[in-house]
């Protein structure tokens, strides 16, 4: 044991709770998954004391997949369903890694499921894979809380009837393209929530550990599959990741058109324009790579520009129509003088979107402030009250409310 208690962030415990349910999942198969969830937060507990004793495991990953393990045993042999020897199971170390990555494969086997819906399989994996909140998972895809809770619920029910008491062998598992394009989707969510995080205990608006574990994951997908598609995403997520840096300057959140553009890195911006290729149909991930590409080749945008993007949003709501895309859109409009057509197109998508929805009020409020500067202002404090995190609220205060 090692003296010194290293305060876990909470994004490695996500990580390693993904690891940890993979390789169960893997072992025990289907048919004991609430079971496996109670055995990892079991094991996350005693992690936990034994820092406050300051006792930690040498390797705690591989001690944290023995104690779930044998927690799961426990509960097998009390509720008298343990029907196989111990030495079935009997791996005393977490194969976490090796010669293919077990969350990968993991999340490829549950993408392929026949018996469950792409959205339904897109939350199951954000919750028990990535360990991501139902709040999270609705604030991301603007699905309500309830209706997350029992999709993840019939997603377990279904693959524990499909495979009950049947051995779930993930390192033979061959993904066909629907399968891929899943797969890219869940990490597309990952990135994009860790990417704009509205956690209050994110305190610098960016979850990068969460960005870059997608990024990792994607990577691999990459090197697997080969899809074009796959090089796009990681385009996008490059074009992203080369301004983490640049988000939050001596505590404060800076927006896009105020970062030094000297903080963006310029290895991932290289590697971003390596990656985006154009393919024969146009699909939504490359259009928005396009899109971002186009925000960060030029420094001080001109009407062309902001037509162009104009276009190309207009060219995306055609491919993959969605609110969040026409809040976007809506933006451009208003940077090109068409604000009255932003506002009726706000207009039109309202009802698309949650109540209250921060980016909604705070868009509105900012195509308001030149044509009604009450209401604009009203609009600013009502998304005030509702945002937590206290980077966001100063940055309001600051850079907005000041001018009223």
């Amino acid at each position: 044991m090692s003296s010194e208690w290293p305060v876990p962030s909470a994004q490695h415990f996500r990580v390693v709770y993904g690891k940890l349910y993979a390789a169960l999942l893997s072992q025990f198969g289907s048919r004991y998954m609430a079971e496996m969830e109670d055995a990892i937060q079991n094991s996350m507990l005693k992690f936990l004391q034994l820092g406050r004793q300051h006792k930690i495991p040498e390797n705690s990953e591989n001690w944290l997949y023995i104690v779930a393990r044998n927690d799961l045993l426990s509960q097998l042999k009390k509720q008298q369903v343990y029907n196989y020897a111990v030495s079935e199971f009997a791996g005393e170390h977490f194969s976490g890694t090796g010669t293919f990555d077990l969350r990968l494969q993991t999340i490829i086997f549950l993408s392929a499921l026949k018996n469950i819906s792409g959205q339904v399989k897109l939350f199951f994996i954000l919750k028990n894979i990535f360990g991501l909140s139902v709040a999270e998972i609705s604030s991301a895809t603007l699905i309500g809380q309830e209706a997350i809770y029992k999709s993840i619920n019939r997603a377990k029910k279904a693959i524990q009837l499909a495979y009950r008491g049947t051995e779930i062998e993930l390192s033979q598992l061959e993904a066909t393209e629907p399968t891929v394009l899943l797969v890219e989707e869940v990490l597309y969510s990952v990135f994009n929530i860790g990417f704009d995080s509205f956690s209050e205990k994110t305190k610098d608006i960016v979850n990068e550990d969460l960005c870059l574990e997608a990024m990792a994951l994607a990577k691999l997908l990459l090197k697997q599959y080969k899809y074009l598609s796959t090089s796009n995403l990681l385009a996008l997520f490059c074009f992203h990741a080369a301004r983490i840096k640049a988000k939050v300057q001596d505590g404060k959140f800076v927006s896009f058109f105020h970062q030094n553009r000297q903080k963006w890195s310029p290895d991932l911006l290289t590697l971003a324009f390596s990656y985006l290729r154009k393919p024969e149909k146009l699909n939504r991930v490359y259009i928005e790579a396009l899109i971002v590409s186009k925000y960060m080749a030029s420094s001080q945008l001109t009407q062309a520009n902001w037509m162009e993007i104009v276009g190309l949003y207009e060219l995306l709501q055609k491919i993959a129509p969605s609110p969040i895309i026409q809040l976007n859109y809506c933006f451009c409009l208003g940077q090109t003088g068409r604000t009255e057509e932003a506002l009726k197109v706000l207009a039109d998508i309202e009802r698309k979107l949650p109540e209250a929805y921060i980016y909604f009020s705070l868009l509105k409020a900012n195509l308001l402030k030149a044509i009604d500067p009450t209401e604009s202002e009203e609009l600013y404090r009502t998304a005030l009250k509702k945002i937590n995190q206290q980077i966001r609220k100063d940055y309001l205060l600051e850079n907005e409310l000041l001018l009223f």
